[in-house]
């Protein structure tokens, strides 16, 4: 890469380097959205409370021509934040990956449209509760008078408006976002809050909320747009067209066959390449199940786990992990057993973990169909793995829940106390099971979709 194409880490970097002019541009341009947004007033010092501090945040986006689009990004320094102070909540939910693929399994099977859209800088619009002051932003000084600060020449901002950084940004958008969908007459679903549900018949509209995503579904194309119009009253929006591709999930929709599709294929291509298998031999299943892996596998000498210290068995198991959950089921259980020697893996761990690779290797484009002449029934299973942990003798439940033809929900987690049958830990497994059914019925019910007969 050019000198004049790095990307520069701080402030005075990016105002003394080659592409000085380029940059000033892109932070020229920040201030000046910010300031229209009336993210902050200037006000003088306070001496109750300490202003936080704030950075430069820098990115060259690559494009098509030879020099890449300039992006400067103000963050607030939210580390120096405390609690009580000058925040208090932080947490904000997203839609669960269960409620997405559950509604996706509805729009197959009632032939709905699906689109979508993203809001631009959302954590922007928010509306801060709070008296929190900042550091005035280097260039700002430069850029604009301070005469609104009655005079003062020591002043800082005192924010209006949420900011990227702030511990509680992610919380006030959602609440902003919240609060709009439902001036639009949405309801927030009861087992899903970040599911939403208006209208009836042609005029039904479902939307899932991640973050600042948007899947947006409808059986009738008109409605989408007016309510893609309805959020582009407040805020900015990409109108990202009919979905295919959402939280590294590609989605083929295939309208007149009734069927839908979502894989990673990408996504697992780049595990693969990741961990160097991309010329290994493939591998017909992820774990041969004669293999029982223990604790004791961990290395026992300095030497074994100096080895064990170049290779990046926790890297490993979140990629797979992150895989596992949303598109493959096959291997959840897998992961699951892997993930249990995260404090001390061994080469018997990171050689099963490997073998997980070669398995995708063979079977990257394989993902989950929903039939949507299946309709909508839930089918649920459980099972139970007794006495299989080698360490504890704590029982595996499995559960796998089911609507058109293909999983919405499947979990594979410990038992939390020792089964002394089969039949207990069968038991116990069937009451997760139980559990997420009378969750995915509720959802169901929200949607549009309730299911009155028995699972």
């Amino acid at each position: 890469m050019a000198a004049s194409e790095e990307v520069p880490k701080t402030y005075t970097e990016a105002t003394s380097g080659e592409d000085s002019d380029e940059w000033k541009k892109a932070i020229a341009s920040e201030l000046e959205s910010l300031t229209a947004n009336k993210t902050w007033k200037l006000v003088p010092r306070p001496t109750h409370q300490r202003p936080i501090g704030c950075r430069w945040v820098f990115a060259l986006k690559r494009n098509d021509k030879e020099k890449g689009e300039h992006k400067a990004r103000l963050v607030a320094k939210g580390y120096s934040q405390r609690h009580g102070i000058d925040y208090e909540e932080t947490y904000a939910p997203v839609a669960y990956l269960n409620s997405i693929r559950a509604v996706l399994a509805k729009c197959c099977a009632e032939g709905f449209e699906i689109e979508q859209c993203d809001v631009d800088t959302a954590f922007l619009y928010g509306k801060l509760d709070e008296e929190i002051y900042m550091e005035l932003p280097e260039g700002l000084r430069e850029l604009l008078t301070l005469a609104d600060a009655e005079g003062e020449e020591d002043v800082v901002c005192l924010l209006l408006q949420s900011l990227y950084g702030l511990k509680q940004a992610s919380r006030v958008w959602n609440e902003t976002i919240d609060g709009h969908l439902k001036g639009m007459g949405f309801k927030a679903a009861d087992a899903d809050p970040c599911v939403y549900t208006r209208g009836e018949g042609d005029d039904e509209c479902i939307v899932c909320l991640y973050v600042d995503d948007m899947l947006i579904a409808s059986r009738d194309k008109d409605v989408i747009a007016s309510v893609k119009a309805g959020i582009a009253e407040k805020f900015r929006i990409k109108d990202l067209g009919r979905a295919r591709f959402i939280l590294g999930i590609e989605i083929d929709y295939d309208m007149d066959g009734k069927t839908l599709g979502i894989s990673q294929r990408a996504y697992t291509e780049s595990i693969i390449k990741k961990f160097g298998q991309e010329n290994a031999k493939p591998s017909l299943m992820p774990l041969d199940p004669s293999l029982h892996l223990i604790k004791d596998d961990g290395p026992q000498t300095k030497e074994d786990k100096a080895k064990m210290k170049s290779r990046p068995y926790r890297s490993l198991i979140g990629s797979l992990m992150y895989l596992a959950c949303e598109t493959r089921p096959d291997i959840a259980i897998v992961v699951a057993k892997l993930s249990r020697f995260l404090e001390n893996p061994g080469e018997a761990h990171w050689t099963a973990g490997i073998k997980v690779v070669r398995y995708l290797l063979k079977t990257k484009d394989v993902g989950i169909t929903y039939n949507g002449l299946l309709g909508t029934k839930l089918t649920a299973y459980s099972d139970a793995d007794w006495a299989g942990n080698r360490d504890d003798r704590r029982s595996v439940s499995g559960v796998m829940l089911m609507m058109c033809g293909a999983p919405v929900v499947w979990r594979s987690t410990f038992q939390k106390t020792v089964a002394l049958s089969s039949t207990e830990a069968e038991y116990k497994a069937l009451s997760e099971c139980i559990k997420e059914a009378v969750w995915l019925r509720q959802l169901q019910k929200d949607i549009g979709a309730e299911q009155v007969d028995p699972t």
